[in-house]
């Protein structure tokens, strides 16, 4: 029944993994800027460790934060503003409901949310997985955000359920984080394979 290689005991490390891995990227979020850098570490990390079984989940964090920092920080800084502007329009918006610009934003904001979470649920994860200069990362997350919209359409999902679990389960943060991360990795990888020649055994390759 403790066999380490049993199916029990794997999935208990898995989940402890998991457990470890959220408690990480929920600390490391904290100053918002560094959201980008925590959630790439998280994906490379739900990838190499959780799902491929390579390296302990602590250290690859730690490493892929620290090398994703950089890379993270610009983009992290625009969405934040992008975001902010949606919230101050959408506030202008709720002031004067009958307006006619009132609803031309709804519908122009629903599309440019969709686009904006695709292109950071993209984005994290392709900059902890890859080692990209900025032209390469940013020519991959318009492909990848406009060419897959079904797809995309899934990740959101994922990512607007384990948002809501977490606002009404607040218990559930010590395991959504890795949690919807790992599972939107069976998503996205096959869609980077498309794109990116690795192997996925390698946990960062070059473009």
């Amino acid at each position: 029944m403790f066999n380490q290689d049993s199916t029990l005991m794997t999935i208990l490390n898995k989940a402890a993994d998991m457990v470890v891995l959220s408690v990480l990227w929920c600390l490391c979020s904290l100053p918002i800027l560094t959201l980008g850098a925590s959630s790439a570490a998280l994906y490379h990390t739900a990838v190499k460790v959780i799902r491929q079984n390579r390296g302990y989940a602590f250290a690859t964090f730690r490493d892929s934060f620290k090398g994703s920092l950089r890379q993270t920080f610009p983009f992290t800084v625009l969405l934040v503003l992008v975001y902010v502007l949606f919230g101050a329009t959408c506030y202008v918006c709720w002031q004067n409901p009958d307006s006619i610009i009132a609803g031309i934003y709804v519908f122009f904001s629903l599309f440019s949310i969709h686009v904006c979470l695709a292109a950071q649920i993209h984005g994290f994860a392709l900059s902890g997985r890859f080692r990209l200069n900025r032209r390469e990362l940013f020519t991959l997350i318009v492909r990848l955000t406009f060419r897959h919209p079904f797809k995309n359409f899934l990740l959101i999902c994922i990512f607007v359920f384990a948002v809501e679990l977490a606002i009404y389960y607040p218990p559930l943060l010590f395991i959504i984080p890795a949690g919807s991360f790992w599972l939107s990795s069976f998503i996205q990888e096959p869609l980077f394979k498309k794109y990116i020649n690795y192997e996925e055994d390698n946990d960062i390759s070059a473009v």
